[in-house]
């Protein structure tokens, strides 16, 4: 696989055919958003379901759960709403829901009536397990399913980088500069846009790990005798010439995933919400939030506002 004349590590392979059967899973799991801008017929809008997507992650951080449960919970949201025609007043109600099936599949225990009243989605714990099991039916969502997500392949992407960041040692100058949390708060940004939904979960998990490197190797490459740093919140490191170039060749090894699992046009489409992210502002979605702020973003009783 790699043309940069490094021998494949022996971590990689069992990797590789993860990455291969998570392709040939993905289509099964893409959703294909055809939300309008503005609603005309009384449709759900990108808008609409962008602000449950928000509301989720909220909820995420307010009960401490694991990025898996959100992830797993925009996925049934999309998928949703992909397969079926649902009014603006149903969008809080089939979001929350599908949070709530999330949670009981990865094993995270939520009481619904809690989750009702925390959420404001305006409809009763009742309404929550009818809704879940509408989602679940339409879905064909069987015991035990996990679907794979952008999530699924931006761990598998960075564990075969890691692997052979490890073979240039650079293994802890990797981990020092490509932390995960940093990786899912870009990843959980994207999710909740709406305009990426529809792209392949492959295309925008690798996209964001190689933007988050080419920014690293950007400031290695202008500050070449200067401590480079990743984000304000990461870890600031000494890296000496050697240790640029062989991050060079890293991402040579980026560029070999690239040409062999995915077609430049697409590539190039997704990587504008790579783009994105790298505009938002950490400081107003970083995850150290507290419950409190969180208490006062789903105080506020306009989340699930139909747009």
């Amino acid at each position: 696989m790699d043309t940069s004349g490094l021998p494949v590590p022996d971590a990689i392979h069992p990797l590789l055919e993860q990455l291969q059967e998570a392709l040939l899973l993905e289509v099964k799991y893409q959703p294909n958003l055809q939300l309008p801008n503005i609603s005309q017929n009384d449709e759900i809008t990108i808008g609409a379901r962008d602000g449950s997507a928000h509301v989720l992650r909220c909820l995420k951080v307010w009960y401490d759960l694991p990025s898996d449960v959100f992830f797993v919970a925009i996925n049934l949201m999309d998928r949703f709403l992909t397969k079926m025609k649902a009014r603006p007043k149903h969008m809080a109600c089939i979001s929350v829901s599908a949070f709530h099936i999330a949670a009981v599949q990865l094993a995270q225990s939520l009481d619904a009536d809690h989750l009702v009243s925390i959420s404001q989605c305006k409809c009763t714990g009742g309404d929550l397990k009818r809704m879940s099991e509408v989602i679940r039916n339409k879905l064909e969502w069987a015991p035990g399913t996990q679907p794979v997500t952008s999530l699924t392949f931006l761990r598998l992407f960075n564990a075969m980088f890691l692997a052979v960041a490890t073979q240039l040692g650079l293994g802890e100058v990797y981990t020092a500069i490509v932390t995960e949390s940093e990786l899912l708060l870009r990843l959980e940004m994207i999710a909740c846009d709406g305009n990426c939904a529809s792209l392949r979960s492959s295309e925008v998990a690798l996209v964001l790990l190689c933007t988050y490197l080419d920014g690293v190797v950007n400031r290695l490459d202008t500050n070449a005798e200067t401590p480079a740093s990743t984000t304000p919140s990461s870890s600031t490191i000494n890296i000496s010439v050697t240790s640029k170039q062989q991050m060079f060749r890293l991402l040579e090894f980026s560029i070999d995933l690239q040409k062999i699992y995915f077609r430049h046009k697409l590539f190039f489409n997704t990587r504008g919400c790579g783009h994105r992210v790298e505009q938002v502002q950490c400081s107003r979605a970083d995850a150290t939030q507290t419950k409190t702020d969180m208490e006062i973003i789903l105080s506020h009783g306009t989340p699930f506002t139909s747009n």
